[in-house]
C-alpha cells in the first residue's frame, strides 16, 4: 500500500499531462527532468530515510525541530516553507484537469479546475490520510491501464518508431532543446526538492519497517524512470503525428480525442482524471498537516482536543484548497507552477535539514537564515525580470541558503541545550 500511494501521488496530472507535453515539446530533454526526480528519491534513501522511520515524527518539521531544539519561531517557519511544494503539487492539479476537460467536453478551462478542487476538496475534508491511500491504490490501477493501451496505438498510427525518430526535430534528441537554463533550473530545483518533500516523509514515517520504507522509495525511483519513458516515448509519437499544436499540454488529450474510440477514450480520460485527483489529495492533505501539526497543534493550541485538530484541519483543506483555485486560475501552466514549489522548498529546506543532519556545528539561527535567505532570494530571481535573466532561481536561492545558514552557525554557534536535542545516529 505504502509503494502505491508513493506512485500514485507521483504519477499525477504532472506525469499524465504536463510531462507527456514536455516530451512532445522537447523530446529527449524531458528524461533529464525525470532523472532528475529518481536521483533525488535515491538520495532520500541512501542519507536518511533509515534514520527517518526509527523517530517519531510526522512532519518534516518535526525533523527539523528535532535537529534543533524545539522553538516556535523555528517550527512556523519551516512549516511554510516545506508547505510551498505541496501546495505547488496542489495547484498544478486542477490546472491539469482543466486542460484535459476543456479538451474532451469543449467546458472553458476554469470550470474544470473549480469542478476538480471541489471533488478534492471534499473527500479529503471527509476521509483525512485514509481516504487519501484507499483511492491511491485504486487510482494507480487505472493510471497504469491508461498508460499501457495508448502508448501502442500511438507508436502504430504514427508509422512505427522510425518514423517517430525520422520525424522529431534534431535538437530533441539532447538534453538541451528547451536551454541550457532551463534544463540546470530543472535539476537544481527538482532533484533537491524530492529529497525534502514532505509527501515522501510521510509515507516514511508511516510505513510498517524500515525496509518497507526503503523499498517502497526504490520502487518510486524505478518506476519514475519507467514512467519518464512512456511519457517521452508518448510525446514525441504524438509529434509525427499533429507537430503543431498550439498548447504542449494539450498532447496527452488530443491523442485520447483522435486515437482511441469514443468508450475507450472516455474510461482512458478516467485514468488521467485519476492520475490528477490521486496527486491532488495526496499534497492537500500534506500541505494541510504542516499548518494543523505544527502551527495551530504545535504552537496555537499545544493542548487541542482530538476533535479540535479535526475541525481545525477540515478548515485548514477548506481554506488552503480555495487558495489553490485562486492561484491556477491566475497562473495556469502546470510545470511552471511545480517548478516554482520545488524551486521555493529546495531553496528553503536542503541545507537546514540535510547540513545540519551532518554537520555538528549547525545552529537554530543558521537553520532559520538558511531558510529565509533561500526562500526570499529565490523568490526575487523568480519574479524580478533582471535577475531572473542573470541566473536561474533555484540556484541563486540554494546559495544563499547555504552561505546565511553557515555564517549564521558560525556567529550564533549551537547551545548546549540545543545540542542536546539531537541524539546520535541509531
Amino acid at each position: 500500500t505504502v509503494t502505491a500511494t508513493q506512485l500514485a501521488s507521483a504519477f499525477g496530472g504532472g506525469m499524465m499531462v504536463a510531462h507527456v507535453g514536455l516530451g512532445y515539446a522537447y523530446g529527449l530533454a524531458e528524461m533529464v527532468y525525470i532523472a532528475a526526480l529518481a536521483c533525488g528519491v535515491l538520495l532520500l534513501v541512501l542519507l536518511v530515510a533509515g534514520w527517518l522511520r526509527r523517530q517519531e515524527f510526522y512532519t518534516t518539521t518535526d525533523w527539523m525541530v528535532r535537529q534543533y531544539g524545539e522553538s516556535r519561531t523555528l517550527r512556523a517557519v519551516a512549516s511554510v516553507v516545506a508547505m510551498l511544494v505541496t501546495m505547488g503539487w496542489w495547484v498544478s492539479q486542477p490546472i491539469a484537469a482543466g486542460k484535459v476537460m476543456q479538451e474532451m467536453t469543449g467546458l472553458p478551462q476554469e470550470v474544470g479546475i473549480v469542478v476538480a478542487a471541489l471533488v478534492v476538496m471534499v473527500y479529503t475534508m471527509s476521509g483525512g490520510i485514509i481516504a487519501v491511500a484507499y483511492t491511491d491504490v485504486a487510482q494507480l490501477g487505472l493510471m497504469l491501464f491508461g498508460m499501457f493501451v495508448l502508448l501502442p496505438i500511438a507508436m502504430v498510427k504514427a508509422g512505427g518508431i522510425e518514423a517517430v525518430l525520422a520525424t522529431v526535430p534534431p535538437e530533441n534528441f539532447t538534453a538541451w532543446a528547451p536551454g541550457k537554463a532551463v534544463v540546470w533550473g530543472w535539476v537544481l530545483a527538482v532533484l533537491p526538492g524530492q529529497m525534502v518533500l514532505q509527501v515522501y516523509h510521510q509515507r516514511i514515517f508511516a510505513a510498517k519497517s524500515e525496509r518497507v520504507a526503503k523499498r517502497g522509495l526504490y520502487l518510486l525511483a524505478g518506476s519514475v524512470l519507467l514512467a519518464g519513458l512512456w511519457a517521452t516515448a508518448l510525446g514525441m509519437a504524438i509529434y509525427a503525428l499533429q507537430p503543431d499544436l498550439p498548447d504542449k499540454d494539450a498532447a496527452m488529450t488530443w491523442a485520447i480525442k483522435q486515437l482511441l474510440p469514443t468508450g475507450l477514450a472516455v474510461f482512458v480520460l478516467g485514468a488521467i482524471v485519476a492520475a490528477i485527483v490521486s496527486t491532488a489529495d495526496s499534497a492537500l492533505h500534506s500541505t494541510s498537516a504542516c499548518i494543523t501539526r505544527d502551527i495551530y497543534q504545535g504552537i496555537l493550541r499545544p493542548g487541542a482536543s482530538d476533535r479540535d485538530v479535526l475541525r481545525f484541519s477540515k478548515i485548514c483543506i477548506l481554506v488552503l484548497g480555495l487558495a489553490g483555485v485562486v492561484i491556477a486560475l491566475c497562473m495556469p501552466f502546470i510545470i511552471e507552477v511545480l517548478v516554482l514549489g520545488y524551486t521555493l522548498t529546495s531553496s528553503g529546506l536542503l541545507f537546514p535539514l540535510f547540513l545540519g543532519r551532518f554537520w555538528k556545528r549547525a545552529s537554530r539561527q543558521g537553520a532559520l537564515a538558511g531558510m529565509l535567505a533561500g526562500v526570499g532570494v529565490a523568490l526575487l530571481f523568480s519574479f524580478v525580470p533582471v535577475l531572473k535573466a542573470a541566473c536561474p532561481a533555484i540556484g541563486a536561492g540554494l546559495l544563499a541558503s547555504l552561505a546565511a545558514m553557515v555564517l549564521a552557525s558560525l556567529i550564533w554557534p549551537r547551545k548546549i541545550r540545543e545540542a542536546s536535542a539531537v541524539r546520535p545516529p541509531a
